[in-house]
């Protein structure tokens, strides 16, 4: 009888969820578990080049951001950067302002070392959604913009930084 309790007490415990002699998890790694919290895979020591998102960048990219390294003035390789530049790119956080257009970020995801975003656009008096992948040049001096709207893909013209 008394096996035959003990064995009651122990199935008992095990339906509840509670194994004896183990610590129960805190607050902080059930919350951690939760699948609709699952992180952005990252590296530490900045990750370039073999897949891993740097902390910062991954952030950005969390909260549908232009990572940093992409953030400046750029124009065509050959332009002057000047304001009435007609392929100069403002590019923040959170838009992109063209010659004639902005586009805001209304998404953003990793593509290896580039960044592809989704752009709600808005310019002479449309607009429009269009999608934009950016790279960088190994020392980031140089910007490659490529966009991609109903099925046509732009040409992808190389872009300098330019210094404010």
């Amino acid at each position: 009888m008394r096996i035959l309790l003990t064995i009651g007490v122990i199935a008992s415990l095990c339906a509840c969820g509670e194994i004896p002699d183990q610590a129960p998890l805190s607050e902080e790694t059930s919350a951690a578990q939760t699948p609709e919290e699952t992180p952005i895979p990252v590296e530490p020591d900045s990750g370039i080049g073999d897949g891993a998102i740097p902390l910062d960048e991954a952030q950005a990219i969390a909260n549908n951001q232009i990572p940093t390294r992409f953030q400046g003035v750029w124009d065509y390789v050959e332009g002057t950067c000047l304001p009435e530049s007609d392929l100069r790119m403002e590019i923040s956080a959170d838009e992109i302002l063209f010659y004639e257009s902005i586009g805001k970020v209304t998404a953003a995801t990793s593509d290896g070392d580039a960044v592809q975003l989704t752009m709600a656009m808005e310019g002479e008096g449309e607009n429009w959604t269009e999608e934009y992948r950016l790279s960088l040049s190994d020392d980031g001096e140089f910007l490659t913009p490529q966009s991609f709207y109903e099925g046509q893909t732009s040409e992808p013209l190389m872009r300098k930084k330019c210094t404010q």
